[in-house]
């Protein structure tokens, strides 16, 4: 076993390694002193080929045979010497364990076979997901109701629920193409390409380091990402122009600011970069080898830091913008055991860029096409600091930046997936790697064959992501209802997608939404949003658990009682005779369906005064409701 082909694939019953649930038993316990850390006694467990290549001495694992595997042996309660060596594995996981080697057999290499290219992305995204619901036995929900899609769809493309007369024009249209109609429709509108930017906003910027950071220049970032999305920018000249920060228009000057707001920080660039644009999170690998994902290594993070620790962040006439030197940068990096090594401007996939005259070479005019003032070129003097106002943005020949941003997007499978995935979480609830900024091996697709499909063809049609997020909202198993069917028995995983999941509102959405159910014609408030934002989940949750503050927030806190005492929806309900019509009005408004029969009964002892008190306190409970707060 010790000389095992590293070619072997390993498949493991009926799912693998990652979804077992042995893979964090051995991560939780095992990877700290036999992972990318360290490696006691040369054995790694970050792979199941590692751990059947084993250590100094034998293999961990003999497939089927638990009892003659080291790996089993050394947790037994009598063992010696036992592993973890302070602790005592439950004898469940050990049971667990057990029959996982039972089960584990060595097969040959297995190659993705992926549909065909020229097929549409509806088509194939219904065929790959229906084809593992037939694998694991699942029943798939039923097709959700045009109330139900209406909704979906407006607050998953325009961050928002739809208004009432958006819902009776849909619900009274008989075209039975309706549904595809709307979808198109809805993507080219400027709240779509408002909300897009919103979401893309925390995603390249997060909340926290919003909170931290001043507003000055978010307005031309915001407004960069808004003019993106609605002229449907390209999704590879998106990374470029962020990447780069170059601008050549008005229209490009915001992009700057997401490697200008990170102020000179290199290493924090690398990671933001890393995780928002590949969904690969970087920062374990700076002090040693990724601890769990061994194909992300230290020279991978340092390669990353390298591609930018020649910016530095300038003032010109046109604005804030990124400066690069044409010299310089890190030359070594070391490991936790002092092992120093030649950084190097390498990507994932291993290619390494070659730079033009070396990185030794002293800085001079002679290699600028735009040149920097002399003071960049000499020494600079005891309490001198650099001039960074300049008269125009100094760049270089050969720019790191710019060879990381032709070589990032061009051809790199990893840049594709990662936009793909997170649209497919924005649209599902999850993605297809969960959590979205964890694509390593130790988090493998739940359908890999449906996500390299859909990658490629995203490459292949000019990554444009209108048309990516037009074909996911219109394939059937996104119109799915989010109760499992009747026949389905225990619900089925969430990584089936065999029906929709109930996706949490952001802060965003849950102001929008809220000032549309409240009558306000702009559903647009940056105060109110700033406050739910300390209080609301965050964008692509891992999981999703409602926190104590939330509750006591909206179920308490006076804010809402002011906000909707003084909203148009008060003003119009107040002039409804009939209490049922006043109560539909209110329903219709806030959850976007009419009441059931029994919840209009049970709301007539609420509202039968027609007390503004009791109606205000009506609303209230509504939008601070499960049903508002989810989209499902």
């Amino acid at each position: 076993m010790k000389t095992l082909s590293h070619h072997i694939m390993l498949a493991l019953c009926a799912t693998g390694f990652a979804f077992s649930q042995i893979h964090p038993v051995i991560i939780d316990n095992c990877t700290k002193c036999h992972g990318g850390v360290k490696q006691k006694g040369g054995l790694d467990l970050r792979t199941i080929t590692a751990a059947l290549e084993g250590g100094e001495t034998h293999t961990a694992l003999i497939p089927g045979d638990p009892k003659a595997s080291p790996l089993y042996q050394v947790v037994q309660v009598d063992s010696d010497p036992h592993m973890p060596p302070k602790k005592q594995l439950p004898a469940e996981e050990i049971e667990a364990l057990k029959n996982w080697i039972t089960d584990l057999k060595i097969t040959p290499p297995k190659q993705l076979v992926l549909p065909d290219p020229s097929r549409q992305p509806t088509a194939v995204i219904d065929q790959l997901i229906h084809s593992k619901w037939q694998a694991e036995k699942v029943a798939p929900a039923r097709r959700s109701s045009d109330t139900t899609f209406v909704r979906r769809i407006y607050l998953d493309l325009l961050g928002r629920i739809p208004r009432l007369s958006e819902i009776n024009s849909f619900l009274a249209d008989q075209n039975p193409k309706k549904r595809d109609i709307l979808v198109d429709h809805l993507t080219n509108t400027d709240d779509y390409a408002d909300h897009l930017a919103q979401v893309f906003n925390i995603v390249f910027l997060d909340r926290a380091h919003l909170r931290k950071r001043s507003h000055s220049n978010r307005k031309l970032w915001l407004d960069y990402l808004r003019w993106a999305f609605k002229t449907n920018r390209p999704w590879d000249q998106i990374g470029r122009d962020l990447v780069l920060a170059r601008p050549k228009s008005d229209q490009e000057r915001g992009a700057s600011w997401f490697i200008h707001d990170q102020r000179d920080d290199h290493s924090q660039i690398a990671i933001r970069v890393s995780r928002t644009l590949l969904g690969k999170q970087v920062q374990c690998a700076q002090c040693h080898d990724h601890p769990v994902a061994p194909e992300i290594e230290q020279r991978h993070y340092w390669g990353l830091v390298a591609f930018f620790n020649r910016s530095l962040n300038v003032k010109t006439p046109e604005g804030p913008r990124v400066a690069e030197r044409a010299s310089g940068g890190y030359d070594k990096f070391a490991n936790l055991e002092g092992k120093a090594d030649e950084s190097q401007l390498i990507l994932y996939s291993n290619k390494i860029i070659t730079e033009t005259g070396g990185k030794k070479i002293n800085d001079s005019a002679e290699l600028y096409s735009v040149s920097p003032p002399e003071q960049w070129f000499r020494k600079l003097k005891k309490d001198e600091k650099l001039k960074k106002d300049l008269p125009n943005l100094p760049v270089p020949k050969f720019s790191r930046r710019e060879a990381f941003a032709q070589s990032f997007t061009n051809d790199n499978p990893d840049f594709s997936r990662a936009i793909v995935n997170r649209l497919w979480a924005l649209m599902f609830g999850r993605g297809l790697v969960h959590p979205v900024d964890l694509m390593d091996s130790a988090h493998p697709s739940s359908h890999p064959e449906l996500l390299s499909w859909l990658a490629r063809d995203f490459s292949n049609h000019q990554y444009d992501l209108r048309r990516l997020i037009r074909q996911i909202a219109k394939s059937s198993s996104y119109q799915l209802d989010s109760r499992p069917a009747p026949s389905a028995g225990q619900p089925p995983l969430d990584s089936l997608f065999a029906r929709a999941l109930d996706k949490p509102l952001s802060a965003e959405t849950f102001t929008r939404s809220l000032r549309v159910a409240l009558g306000h014609e702009n559903p647009n408030d940056e105060t109110l949003r700033n406050h739910f934002a300390t209080i609301l989940p965050d964008l692509f949750p891992e999981n999703f658990s409602p926190s104590v503050q939330q509750t006591m927030f909206l179920t308490n806190a006076p804010f809402f009682d002011e906000i909707i005492s003084e909203a148009p929806l008060l003003s119009r309900l107040q002039n409804i005779e009939s209490p049922q019509a006043l109560i539909r009005e209110i329903f219709q408004s806030v959850l976007s369906r009419a009441p059931e029969p029994s919840e209009l009964e049970r709301s007539l002892s609420f509202v039968k005064t027609k007390n503004k008190s009791s109606i205000q306190q009506f609303v209230w409970a509504l939008v601070t409701s499960a049903e508002f707060r989810f989209t499902n």
